[in-house]
């Protein structure tokens, strides 16, 4: 029993009684999760299941019409018969008259007159035949004949010979009767085989009737025998005028038609060679009547000659006269030969297309032989000839189908379901389809409107419901709506939920449907979108329900909406990264369709000039013509080109520059690619910013583009501002940048083209002025003063300075636009901007709400990762529970739920009681149903499903079918923990609430000996105890240990586990564990330092009432207990760790929170192992087939409590070697250095060691490949096996020397033949090994044999190379010159800096880590000095060269000094500002702030 699996096993207290028992074995039975059995059913194979089919066949004409035939032959030969025996009674009758007539001496006639008138008319049929013999014989021979009379006789022959003939015709007087009668008897066979085959079979029906009889006299027969079949079913073929039909009947008699295609073709090439032969005659005749004419005509001329030609004419008469009589005459002409009919073959078989027919001539004439040809005409192959020939079929057909006609109209009358199948283009397996589907249609669910009834049957359900549901308990609605919506949760909706069915199946759109437009199918409601979707599914609803897999969703379809600024872009784009679907933004889908021909984005916001700078462009160009001055950069922009666009390019234009509503052929166009066409169909899209306007939102409900939710980014005017205003600032400051540059050109321009006419009016001044003074005459006085010509100059100037006028700037300072005036305009076209969008967006919200479009509504004004986190939160799903979409789920109550599986109404799932939240979550412990733990059972599809708490059962209920699709859980194992520590470090919280969660039993010593005690009292167990305590003695360990092994037979504990709560305490309790077989999987130590001990005791007495009498806990009897507990534990965490490694310290410092999640962690990591180990085990034995069954499966056996000794044991045939690296790179990789079995497996009940988790995972995947006989390369012998040796075994091999004089054989095989010594400072030996020599046998040798070589490795991981390839390192040969030795260098000898290299370099590095990662600061010393002192006591803690006890005491003087140096921390966080009560602070603070006033003036070295 201990080799069994433990699983299996079930240990049960026989004191207790039966009723208690039964209830344990249930539990297991229970917890295993064991299903009902089902029945055994013997399957048929293919040949089995078409004989059987065939049986339930009945052929008409093979079975019926013989049966009737026979019957007739039977009722004939049973009529003839009958007439035979009176015809023989009659002449025997006869014969016996005529000898008493004879004997009496009457005369024949009155023989004849006293004969018996019995004998009847067939008597005096035979008295002429038989007068004259009857007369002559004597007495004898009529004695002799009366005997000899029988069937045979003459007289007997000619009295039936009339019955005879009657036969012939003769029949049943109602023959449609008999065919009813022998059908019902045929039909009971059928019904009595059905029986012996199938078990349950009905006792009427199984049957199939073929080639039934067309009557309708044999109908009504039928019916009135009351054999009348469920289902008529006629093939016909009325399409095409029956060419289908046709074509097979031709083809089934395509001989027989073709040969009298071919003898009719043949008798009419008869009869065209027999008119022609006549008209070859008649032709033939008229020639030679006119040759005669004409040869008379020639003589008669030569006749009329002169008379010296006489005797010429004369001969030529006679010529004449001989021609014309050796003519033939008339009579005697030769017939043309002619075709006899007996030429033709008179078998059909002969006359084939291709037929030769011979000619003959008539008799007596001379043969010719013709021959000739018949061949069928051609026609199509799939298609008969249209012949004369068909016209039988035609007919026969034609007579089918009236008859057919006649009687369907009586069948009908019989209220009898008939089926016309057309045969045209079917296969029979269509056929068979059409057949099987109507005969299942009267069996089938059928689907009705949802009325006033169904209303009311509900309302009656819902009240049941609430009566019987008594765990589902919600809270009273006061409103209307809420109700409503509570009567819509518990409502029994279809496959597709509230979505409508027919516009899933036809469009793949998620549609929501209707409330007033309902239909009841299989006791579920389906809502429809119209009432034409409604017609379709009542109609054919098997087409739009689910059937054997649910129906597929499809992709998430959002549409994003929000005013402009919002943020909507980037949260599309970011949604539809997350997700793997499509990001779409409407208007930049628009621009991208025209700027493959604009080549720009259209729209007002993208118009780069106003009209105004329009004006000031022309001007521009305009001046620079004037002065010839090219302009560069943006004011050189060539005119647009004219761009020819399409009217739907010209429609979206029209409505990116002017807002103008798209086409609705445009917009369906648009649409339809991304709800109907591929790539996006099928991945799904977040639309960005449609629909813009509530007619396009009008559009989407009413051609059917339904998106799944409508997401509305909500923002204030202020965040619209804020986030938009920036952007506009910088591009009017652009706009004025360019505007002022514009200005500035243009005013140089301006000025430009003054001073150019300026110059050209000054030099035609002048000119003007130098010719009047040249006209001018010379005065006499020519004494001009010097002032003249500075005056006319002036003159000059004057002219053009009024001519030519400085120009004034057309705009001021004053008049430009200043930005803060810019900003107050563009804050107002933004407000103007926000509230129309946000009155368009609040219309399109009403027209979803319209058409029962999901809205959600997001807070846009947060910060842009907040409103991506609360997107994805509300959508997270919409998507993650896309594949439940459809799925619905029904809580109910546990006796309900148990009820139902008892009467198997519903079936348990595959994950039985087991959480499959929980298990998709990881848990690996089974919670206990009890009082504490309730569970929550649900109703997903036709199976139970019971989950452990409220949240994990909304979680299933959210999305089931992530939590159905996933593994079954494994086996679960009864599991033993032990939980010990010191007193009030927290063992028993621990342990109760493990055993609240998961409803493991709480086991503690006491409670074991109070159990006994009290309900086990007449034992002898109890009898003991109970003398030991009498006596006022503590209970021996040896009777608590058979208390605890009684008390762990319990329900509980073999179905879920047991907790033992602090034991075992001392190594001879833990010795009686282990001699008990009771080993805990895990050990739970819970290390608490004695002063948080002493302080949970002083919290303890606090809260506790003080009693006048001494209590168990008090600090002397805690200081006991606590100095016990650590004396003893060092000694049974070191053997349980070295024996079964389920030992694990946990930190009890912590909250017992943090504590509790440490312990289940654990816990379910050693849970998971045993699981695994139990699922490969278990595996041998039921999933693989015989032959492989001792094969098995590998499995990991860490974490199992294995202990050294049961490891060596069971070590397989490559011992402590790993069998994988053996078996790939031939290297012997020892493993028994290893401290635990992570990487040991079992195969065959065998264990075998690994050296890595990978080579592990490939031994666990293939283990037949590395064990024998698979295994590539069998294990050395023990003798060919490297052996390490100590110092002392290396002392005593000598004088034998090491191999290649002590170099390190690795470093001269890797290194390229480099010699390095393999020596320590110290001149000793540090790793050596020692095997036999390669190829000597001899299995008693020990390792210090002769034969045995040993070489000394310089590092381990040399040493490592050396064990696993000793061949690749061994017969190695140095050169004959080596480097001289190395002479030793002592650490004293070296200078400083390399005596603190070599010395205390490691050290001081790990102490400054130290430092740095701890940065100690001490009560009222510096940083630098802190830090040196804890280098200093660093140094000393961990110095290798110290003595043990320098160590410890500077090891504590190190905690010492790290615990001041943390009081800064502590006080920093715990101490404020305002000053509080004593029993407002930490417990502790008072106390770590006196220490801290206390190291004032403390040295922390000489303390």
């Amino acid at each position: 029993m201990a080799e069994h699996n433990s699983q299996y096993l079930i240990e049960l207290d026989g004191n207790k009684p039966p009723e208690e028992l039964f209830k344990t074995v249930m539990d297991r039975l229970k917890y295993l999760n064991l299903k009902r059995a089902a029945v055994l059913t013997k399957l048929q194979n293919a040949e089995e299941e078409i004989n059987d089919t065939m049986e339930n066949v009945v052929d008409y004409v093979k079975a019926i019409q013989p049966c009737f035939d026979k019957a007739l032959e039977s009722l004939v030969r049973n009529t003839i018969t009958e007439a035979t025996g009176a015809a023989i009674e009659a002449v025997k009758e006869q014969l016996l008259t005529q000898l008493q007539a004879k004997r009496q001496g009457l005369p024949r006639e009155s023989q004849r007159e006293g004969s018996s008138p019995d004998s009847g008319e067939a008597r005096t049929k035979s008295e002429d035949a038989l007068s004259e013999e009857a007369a002559k014989p004597d007495d004898d021979s009529i004695e002799d004949m009366i005997e000899e009379v029988t069937a045979d006789h003459p007289q007997v022959l000619s009295m039936i010979e009339e019955t005879v003939q009657m036969t012939k015709d003769m029949s049943f007087e109602n023959p449609y009767e008999k065919h009813a009668e022998i059908l019902e008897e045929v039909l009971q066979e059928v019904a009595e085989g059905n029986k012996e085959r199938f078990s349950g079979t009905p006792k009427y029906g199984g049957w199939v009737l073929d080639n039934c009889p067309i009557s309708r006299e044999l109908w009504l027969a039928l019916v009135e025998k009351g054999i009348v079949p469920d289902l008529v079913i006629c093939l016909s073929d009325t399409e095409n005028n029956g060419k289908c039909l046709l074509n097979r009947l031709y083809l089934e008699n395509k001989l027989e038609i073709d040969s009298k295609i071919l003898e009719r073709l043949l008798g009419e090439l008869q009869e065209e060679k027999k008119e022609q032969e006549e008209a070859r005659k008649a032709r033939e005749e008229a020639l030679r009547m006119e040759e005669n004419q004409r040869l008379l005509e020639a003589a008669e001329e030569e006749i009329k000659g002169e008379e010296p030609e006489v005797h010429e004419g004369s001969e030529a008469l006679q010529v004449a006269e001989e021609a014309r009589g050796s003519l033939p005459k008339e009579s005697e002409a030769p017939e043309v030969p002619g075709i006899e009919p007996e030429s033709v073959s008179e078998s059909p078989k002969d006359a084939t297309a291709g037929t030769e027919i011979p000619k003959g001539p008539k008799e007596g004439l001379e043969t010719e032989e013709l021959t000739e040809t018949v061949v069928l005409p051609e026609f199509p192959e799939d298609a008969y000839p249209e012949v004369p020939e068909m016209q039988p079929i035609k007919d026969q057909i034609n007579s089918f189908n009236d008859l057919w006609k006649a009687l369907e109209v009586t069948i009908n009358d019989s209220s009898i379901q008939v089926l016309n199948l057309e045969i045209a283009g079917k296969t029979p397996e269509d056929l068979l389809q059409k057949a099987v589907e109507a005969m299942e249609k009267p069996f089938q669910y059928a689907g009705w409107e949802f009325g006033i009834e169904d209303y009311g049957e509900e309302t009656e359900d819902f009240q049941a419901e609430a009566e019987i549901d008594e765990e589902l308990e919600e809270k009273e609605e006061e409103e209307e709506e809420n109700e409503e919506r509570i009567k819509e949760k518990r409502r029994h909706l279809g496959d597709t939920k509230h979505f409508c069915p027919v516009v899933l199946k036809e469009n793949f759109v998620l549609q929501p449907g209707n409330t007033e437009e309902a239909a009841k199918y299989r006791e579920k409601i389906y809502y429809f979108s119209s009432p034409e979707a409604k017609e379709k599914f009542l109609e054919h609803p098997e087409e739009y329900v689910a059937h054997k897999e649910p129906l597929q969703a499809p992709p998430p379809r959002i549409c994003l909406l929000g005013p402009r600024g919002s943020g909507k872009t980037v949260c599309g784009r970011q949604l539809a990264k997350t997700w793997g679907i499509f990001h779409i933004q409407f208007e930049e889908f628009l621009q991208e369709k025209l700027m493959l021909k604009t080549e720009k984005k259209i729209g007002p916001e993208f118009e780069e000039e106003s009209e105004e700078e329009q004006l000031s462009r022309q001007e521009l160009e305009e001046l620079a013509i004037q002065t010839d001055v090219t302009l560069g950069g943006e004011n050189a922009r060539k005119p647009p080109e004219e761009v020819n666009l399409t009217e739907e390019e010209d429609a979206i234009k029209t409505n990116l520059m002017e807002n103008e509503p798209l086409p609705p052929e445009i917009l369906g166009a648009i649409l339809s690619e991304w709800w109907f066409k591929e790539p996006i169909r099928s991945t799904g899209f977040v639309l960005d910013g449609f629909p813009r306007y509530p007619e396009e939102a009008q559009f989407l409900g009413d051609h059917g583009f339904f998106p799944d939710a409508a997401v509305f980014i909500q923002v204030d005017d202020q965040d619209i501002s804020d986030r938009l205003l920036p952007s506009q600032i910088e591009k009017w400051k652009l706009k004025q940048k360019k505007k002022l540059e514009r200005k500035k050109l243009v005013k140089e321009m301006k000025a430009k083209i003054r001073d150019d006419m300026i110059s050209k009016r000054r030099a035609e001044l002048i000119a003007e002025r130098e010719k009047k003074q040249k006209a001018e005459t010379r005065k006499e006085d020519e004494d001009i003063s010097e002032e003249e010509p500075e005056e006319e100059e002036d003159d000059i100037e004057g002219i053009l300075e009024d001519e030519f006028p400085k120009d004034e700037d057309e705009v001021s300072d004053e008049e430009e636009e200043q930005e803060a005036r810019a900003l107050e305009r563009l804050r107002t076209e933004l407000a103007e901007r926000f509230q129309a969008d946000v009155s368009t967006l609040q219309v399109i919200q009403e027209e979803f709400d319209k058409f029962l479009i999901p809205v959600i509504l997001i807070n846009g004004a947060r910060k842009i990762h907040i409103v991506q986190y609360l997107l994805n939160t509300k959508l997270k799903p919409l998507v993650e529970d896309r594949a439940s979409i459809f799925e619905k789920c029904y809580p109910i109550a546990p006796h309900l739920a148990q009820k139902m599986l008892h009467f198997t109404y519903k079936y348990i799932s595959a994950f039985g009681f087991w959480d499959p939240v929980k298990l998709s979550e990881g848990e690996t412990l089974k919670p206990m149903e009890n009082a504490e733990n309730r569970t929550y059972p649900v109703i997903h599809r036709h199976y139970v499903y019971f989950l452990s708490s409220k949240e994990t059962k909304e979680k299933f209920m959210r999305n089931p079918i992530k939590y159905i699709r996933q593994p079954k859980p494994k086996p679960a194992v009864p599991i033993r923990i032990a939980i010990v520590g010191p007193p009030k470090s927290g063992k028993t919280t621990v342990a109760q609430k493990i055993s609240r969660e998961y409803g493991l039993k709480r086991l503690s010593v006491g409670g074991a000996l109070r159990y006994v005690l009290n309900d086990q009292g007449g034992t002898e167990l109890a009898l003991l105890l109970g003398r030991h305590l009498h006596r006022g003695m503590a209970a021996p360990d040896e009777l608590a240990i058979q208390a605890l092994e009684l008390f762990l037979m319990e329900s509980t504990c073999g179905t879920a586990g047991t907790v033992i709560d602090g034991y075992p305490v001392t190594p001879y309790q833990m010795s009686l564990l282990e001699a008990r077989s009771v080993i805990p999987m895990v050990i739970f130590e819970l290390d608490v330092p004695s002063k948080e001990i002493f302080r949970r005791l002083l919290l303890e007495k606090k809260k506790e009432q003080s009693l006048p009498y001494p209590m168990h806990n008090s600090s002397q009897i805690m200081a006991v207990k606590n100095s016990n507990y650590r004396k003893n534990i060092a000694e049974i965490r070191q053997y349980f760790q070295e024996q079964h490694q389920n030992w694990y310290v946990i930190d009890g410092f912590h909250s017992k929170w943090w504590v509790w999640n440490e312990v289940i962690k654990k816990v379910q990591m050693v849970n998971k192992y045993m699981q695994i180990y139990l699922e490969r085990i278990k595996a041998d034995d039921t999933e693989r087939p015989v032959t492989i069954c001792q094969q098995g499966k590998a499995a990991c056996i860490d974490q199992l409590c294995i202990t050294p000794q049961e490891l060596l044991s069971r070590l397989g045939e490559f011992g402590q070697f790993c069998p994988v690296s053996l078996a790939e790179s031939h290297e012997l990789a020892d493993c028994s250095a290893a401290e635990s079995l992570e990487f040991a497996a079992e195969f065959r009940g065998q264990y075998y060691q690994m050296s890595s988790q990978e080579n592990l995972n490939k031994f666990l995947e293939n283990p037949e490949l590395y064990v024998p006989p698979l295994a590539p390369y069998p294990l050395p012998s023990p003798d060919m096996l490297p052996k390490r040796l100590t110092l002392s075994e290396l002392k005593s091999r000598f004088p034998k020397c090491a191999e290649l004089q002590g170099y390190c054989p690795v470093t001269y095989q890797d290194g390229r033949q480099r010699q390095v010594l393999a020596l320590s400072e110290h001149g000793s030996f540090k790793f050596a090994l020692e095997t036999e020599v390669p190829g000597v046998v001899d299995s008693e040798r020990e390792a210090g044999s002769p034969d045995a070589r040993w070489v000394i490795c310089e590092h381990p991981s040399n040493e490592l190379r050396v064990v696993r390839s000793p061949l690749k390192y061994w017969d190695q040969k140095l050169p004959y010159k080596l480097p001289p030795l190395k002479e030793p260098v002592h650490l004293t000898s070296l200078p400083l800096p390399g005596y603190l290299e070599q010395g205390i370099a490691t050290s001081l590095i790990k102490a400054m880590n130290a430092a740095g990662c701890l940065k100690p600061k001490f009560p009222f010393l510096s940083v630098k000095r802190s830090a040196l002192l804890y280098i200093a006591f660093h140094l000393k803690a961990f110095n290798p060269k110290g003595s043990a006890y320098t160590r410890n005491k500077y090891k504590k003087k190190m905690e010492k000094f790290v615990e001041r140096c943390e009081l800064i921390t502590y006080l920093s966080a715990k101490m404020t500002r305002k000053y509080r009560e004593p029993e407002f602070r930490a417990i502790d603070f008072d106390h770590k702030l006196q220490t801290f006033l206390s190291l004032r003036n403390i040295d922390p070295i000489n303390e």
